[in-house]
This record gives C-alpha cells, sequence and structure tokens, in this order.
C-alpha cells in the first residue's frame, strides 16, 4: 500500500461539487459531515447526511450532489479499489462490498466519530513531518482509518436487515463467490453455473448491477491478489503464476499486463524501488 493510492480532503459549501469528482469509478470513498448538511444520490435514492453521518462512496457506481447546507463542512478520503478489498478480506467481510451499494450512509456513534475524526487530524498532522518514516508510518495510520471506518459500517449495519433486490442478492453472491475461488476460477461460466444462470443473462445482471463486468470483476480480485503478492521479493514471478493457478509464466505475464499496462517484472521494481 502507498500514500499515493489514497487521497483525504476537506470539503466546504465552495468545494462540495468539485471534491466529489475526484473520485474515479475504481475507487472507494467516504465522505464524513461534521457540521451543517449534505445530500447525495446514488441510483435514484437520496441520503442527507447531518454532523456524525457517514456515507461510503461504492466503487463503481456514481454519486451526486443534490443539495448543501452553506455552512457544510466535512471530511472526503478515496482509497483505490484494491485496498479496500484487502481490508475486507483480510475480515472475511467482502459481502460488505455489495451491502455498501444498497446502503451507503450510516450515523456513527461519538465514539466512532471520535475515532475516525481523530485518525483523520493524526494523518494530517503526520504527513506534515518529514522523516526517514513518514510515509511508512502514514501508510499504516491509513490503513488503521480503513479498518475503522469499515469497523463503524459492519457494527452500525448489523443489526438492520437490508432488504435486496433479486439482482443484489445475485451480486453479492457473486462477489462471495469470487473472493472464494478467484485464484482457481477465472471463467465467468464457472460463476454462473454457481448461480443457476446462464453465463449470458448472468454478465447481464452483474454489469447492470455494477457497470462492470464478470470479467472486469475477476480480474479485479486477481490483479489485487498479484500485485500483493509480486510486492514480496522473496516470491518469484514463476511462483506467483503458480499461486494463482496460471498454467505458466508467460501466461500470467500477459494477463497481468493485459490489465495494468505493466509486466509483473516492471511491477515489482516498481514496488520495490518506492518502498526503499
Amino acid at each position: 500500500m502507498t500514500d499515493s493510492s489514497v487521497a483525504l480532503f476537506d470539503i466546504d459549501a465552495s468545494t462540495i461539487l468539485e471534491s466529489t469528482m475526484p473520485v474515479q469509478s475504481n475507487q472507494n470513498a467516504f465522505l464524513l459531515c461534521t457540521a451543517g448538511s449534505v445530500t447525495l444520490a446514488v441510483d435514484d435514492k437520496e441520503y442527507t447526511l447531518h454532523p456524525g453521518d457517514l456515507y461510503i462512496y461504492a466503487a463503481f457506481s456514481r454519486t451526486s450532489v443534490r443539495s448543501f447546507h452553506p455552512n457544510l463542512q466535512a471530511v472526503g478520503g478515496a482509497a483505490d479499489f484494491e485496498i479496500v478489498l484487502k481490508a475486507l478480506e483480510s475480515a472475511g467481510e467482502t459481502q460488505h462490498l455489495s451491502k455498501i451499494r444498497v446502503q451507503p450512509h450510516i450515523s456513527l456513534s461519538a465514539e466512532q466519530y471520535g475515532r475516525i475524526t481523530r485518525m483523520v487530524g493524526l494523518i494530517s498532522s503526520r504527513r506534515s513531518e518529514a522523516s526517514m518514516f513518514t510515509d511508512r508510518i502514514v501508510d499504516a495510520l491509513i490503513q488503521v482509518l480503513l479498518f475503522e471506518i469499515m469497523d463503524a459500517y459492519v457494527a452500525c449495519t448489523a443489526s438492520e436487515t437490508t432488504v435486496l433486490s433479486r439482482a443484489d442478492t445475485l451480486f453479492t453472491r457473486f462477489l462471495t463467490l469470487l473472493s472464494k475461488y478467484f485464484r482457481n476460477e477465472r471463467e465467468v461460466g464457472f460463476y454462473a453455473g454457481e448461480l443457476g444462470l446462464t453465463p449470458r443473462y448472468f454478465a447481464a445482471i452483474i454489469r447492470d448491477k455494477s457497470g462492470m463486468s464478470p470479467v472486469g470483476w475477476i480480474a479485479r480480485f486477481v490483479v489485487s491478489e498479484a500485485k500483493t503478492l509480486l510486492a514480496n521479493p522473496d516470491m518469484s514471478i514463476k511462483e506467483v503464476a503458480m499461486q494463482l493457478n496460471f498454467p505458466n509464466q508467460s501466461f500470467f505475464g500477459r494477463y497481468f499486463k493485459q490489465h495494468t499496462g505493466m509486466a509483473p517484472g516492471e511491477y515489482r521494481r516498481h514496488v520495490l524501488a518506492s518502498a526503499d
């Protein structure tokens, strides 16, 4: 994980419309309201945030600003999808990737709000203090912040029953299956079969629900894991290919470059150089 993969920014009434634009389609993001109010919309549903409310932008979704109070104050952040995926995978909670899409808004407790705002302040403060370990310290603090946000989300939604449409349910089941099998299964037909659907119908549902094809989702999971393994200098590229069930190193190299624009070796050199 690198500092450049996560952005934090202050938001007010003069910047709210601009501040939502840097969030790319392949990023998860959050907006924490600290004063005033703002109304956001996704999939024709509106959510009004007041102080202490948190809104999480789901990757590959589109959120728009409907209205805001002139006294609005908020903190925003955006993280690459792979970072959030890894955080949820480590806790066995990947099903929340889809739950966020239908329930993106929560109200924090005073304790949760305090922890998250303190972490944001600590990260901002630590970034301004140059030292040998500043980048690594900030990276570690950002990881803690992401876990705090997801911990708050899981805690706030644990007792709530979210009514999912059939498409939402299928998408949730797909992500759960994908988290379990992506290291060995990269064919769309496998996941369609597990869900009892034809590949064509399955692909249409996933694309309509998420804006991305099943092939794209599979690649996201595979490439995210490949990047993690490549960052380990003790593992050869051939071993990475074997770990992800590619027939050979050459096939893995073509797959990785197709989805990242970089060869595995080139990516490894870049990551290891950044860590020095």
